[in-house]
């Protein structure tokens, strides 16, 4: 005759704090940022500093040991940070224009692999923008720019991206006339601001031989939490591979990869 054996789980409610978070979460967190503070630490001093109990203190550590988070000294009862609090204090210590590079960089290899054009990452720089990361295409003909050199807005795809935002939130454009790189460079005003309402109205900008014969670029705008523009994607290629009017399944994957980019950066 077989025995069934059953398992009983208790589960033991947290009491909450005040301020409605669970108080087990806040000792976990405060014991993290004692761990992060100090060389090494003992369970009593631990418990002392925190005003609680060392058996409490204790199964906190053991479960930040066992993911991790921290580790037990060799022959001794302190306790240190553990490497994956350091790789989460090296991701909190990147700058905002580093944090967007390594967002993106999923989205552009996807786009690259996909698409097979050259990929670039630029980022606003006050009233500048300039070319941070790219990534070769397998283009028969490769293009490439020159990377943390200060693009001319006005003809470069990502660079009318920066110039329709100023449009939208009312900040003046640069002084005209604008310097003409070829004979599609727009250098009137007038005809500078339809251009930039259009890129607004689409979301994605172009910029065909309007810097160099032969070179097309599409980009698409990442935006922070304010909406504003502070970087931009771009697909950069020969006009024979990247025509003036590109497929619209190209600039929906583009826009779309920036779009990832822009939400990744809001939550």
């Amino acid at each position: 005759m077989s025995r069934q054996l059953s398992t009983q789980i208790v589960v033991e409610s947290e009491p909450t704090s005040g301020g409605g978070g669970v108080m087990a979460i806040q000792l976990a967190l405060e014991v993290l940022e004692a761990l992060a503070k100090r060389d090494s630490v003992g369970v009593t001093e631990l418990a002392r500093l925190l005003g609680t109990t060392k058996a409490r203190v204790y199964r906190h550590l053991r479960t930040l040991v066992d993911n991790g988070y921290a580790v037990q000294d060799l022959g001794s009862e302190r306790y240190a940070a553990g490497p994956r609090l350091f790789a989460l204090s090296r991701v909190a210590s990147l700058s905002p224009f580093e944090s967007v590079v390594r967002l993106a960089r999923p989205s552009m290899m996807r786009l690259r692999d996909e698409l097979g054009h050259s990929v670039n990452l630029s980022l606003v720089y006050g009233e500048s923008v300039s070319i941070v990361e790219t990534l070769q295409g397998n283009d028969l003909i490769g293009v490439v720019m020159r990377p943390h050199a200060s693009m001319p807005l006005h003809a470069t795809a990502a660079g009318k991206l920066l110039m329709a935002d100023w449009v939208a939130r009312g900040i003046p454009l640069p002084d005209a006339p604008f310097h003409r790189f070829t004979d599609n460079t727009i250098t009137d005003t007038v005809v500078m601001r339809r251009e930039l309402y259009k890129i607004q109205e689409q979301g994605w900008a172009a910029a065909p031989e309007e810097i160099a014969q032969g070179i097309n670029a599409i980009s698409a705008p990442i935006r922070d939490h304010h909406g504003d523009v502070i970087a931009m994607l771009s697909l950069m290629s020969a006009i024979q591979f990247l025509p003036r009017n590109p497929p619209r399944a190209l600039v929906d994957a583009v826009k779309c990869a920036a779009h990832e980019v822009s939400r990744a950066l809001t939550l």
